[in-house]
């Protein structure tokens, strides 16, 4: 009887978002077993704390911010699919790129458009934890172009506008990418899922999340959609080592991770993670064997990338203090270059550099110049005479 109440309360939420979602979750998930106050007091403060964002965002709606302006935040704008693949010539690519699978995939030119359709995650709500992952900002990893009081609906409307006109796209993938997009119902799910796939242009959905939110009833939701379009599931992991998850406040294990895959593969999910090199206490032995072990287990894609200290998170304050030695860019690209070449050959290699804009990330500065780090890491794969599986295929036998 619960249950049918919270699904029959989510279904009168016509828009939800960042705030609908808090308010529902502080009315309607039973304060249970949490054995103090102080934690549903810290859900109460941080209702505040999203009320008040809420407001401020639409005072910008009602400001009319311009295109031109949400657009100079290159880095994430328009989530456009990643850097061409590198080459030693025309007909040798280095290593496969995502823009290449789609292109193959689609015969058309596809981006994404990101969206944040009003989630949260369990290491913020005190399911698991509390406050999130320690480098993570307060829009959970989601494109700077969003725009949260929006719909899902008018999110997705709007940046296939702005997209096709800066961009030329043809095609679309609705992303979800903001916080953990399966943390939730699965009523909630499907709702907002059709919503997204309700344009003639969306040709699929990318899904971000976390593999302690991808429970069979959820796995067996997407595979369902599977069926009916393109479904990329994104499971972020960051590291193999739990005692950098732990660090980190990432609130699940490696265990889990691997798992999840697995049950998602069993599937015939597509299946992609992301890594970030140069966490802290991380070595590049600890770095590798992350690579290593995701090299092994039939994922589709991955995502790398390098630390950055985003504003107003705990990392912030680590690295403020002088607690938070971050990766020289030569060194980054050395270690990029090396995790390519364990990884298999035909793995999509969705990004390699993070970006961003001095309004939201304070460090490094290197990644604000994410073309001229993209140069180096082809520049080194050159010098290298190497590519994407080489040592991957050294491995099991196979000449690259």
């Amino acid at each position: 009887m619960t249950s049918e109440r919270h699904i029959s309360s989510w279904e009168r939420l016509e828009k939800p978002g960042s705030l609908q979602l808090a308010v529902y979750m502080w009315l309607h998930i039973p304060v249970v077993n949490l054995a103090n106050v102080v934690e549903s007091l810290t859900l109460a403060r941080d209702l505040a704390c999203i009320c008040s964002q809420a407001a401020a965002l639409s005072m910008q709606t009602l400001n009319d911010k311009t295109d031109n302006q949400m657009s100079k935040n290159t880095g994430k704008s328009a989530q456009a699919v990643e850097h061409k693949t590198t080459r030693t010539d025309e007909s040798q690519p280095r290593y496969t790129s995502f823009n290449a699978y789609l292109r193959e995939k689609f015969g058309a030119r596809v981006y994404r458009v990101p969206i944040d359709a009003g989630f949260t995650c369990p290491n913020r709500d005190g399911t698991r934890a509390l406050g999130g992952c320690t480098f993570c900002d307060d829009r959970g990893s989601g494109a700077p172009t969003i725009n949260q009081v929006l719909s899902v609906k008018e999110q997705l409307n709007t940046g296939i506008t702005r997209i096709r006109r800066r961009f030329k796209a043809e095609k679309f993938l609705a992303y979800f990418q903001a916080f953990t997009n399966t943390y939730a119902p699965e009523a909630v799910l499907r709702s907002l899922y059709d919503v997204s796939l309700d344009h003639e242009d969306v040709v699929g959905i990318c899904i971000g999340t976390r593999p302690d939110c991808l429970d069979d009833n959820v796995l067996d939701l997407l595979s369902e959609y599977a069926k009916k379009t393109f479904v990329f599931l994104e499971i972020g992991l960051q590291s193999a080592h739990n005692k950098t998850l732990d660090l980190i406040n990432r609130a699940h294990s490696a265990e889990e991770f691997f798992d999840a895959v697995e049950r998602a593969r069993r599937r015939n999910l597509t299946v992609a993670t992301h890594l970030i090199f140069g966490l802290p206490g991380e070595t590049r032995q600890d770095m590798m064997d992350t690579v290593r072990q995701v090299a092994n287990v039939g994922i589709t894609a991955i995502k790398i990338h390098q630390l950055c200290v985003y504003k107003h998170t705990p990392m912030a304050i680590d690295y403020s203090l002088g607690r938070l030695p971050l990766l020289e860019e030569d060194d980054y690209v050395a270690l990029v270059c090396d995790a390519l070449e364990m990884l298999p050959p035909d793995m999509v290699v969705m990004r390699l550099v993070a970006e961003g804009t001095r309004e939201e990330i304070i460090a490094p500065e290197w990644c604000f110049e994410k073309s001229r780090i993209m140069g180096k890491i082809d520049q080194e794969l050159e010098r290298r005479g190497s590519r994407q599986g080489s040592k991957f295929l050294a491995e099991i036998g196979i000449e690259s």
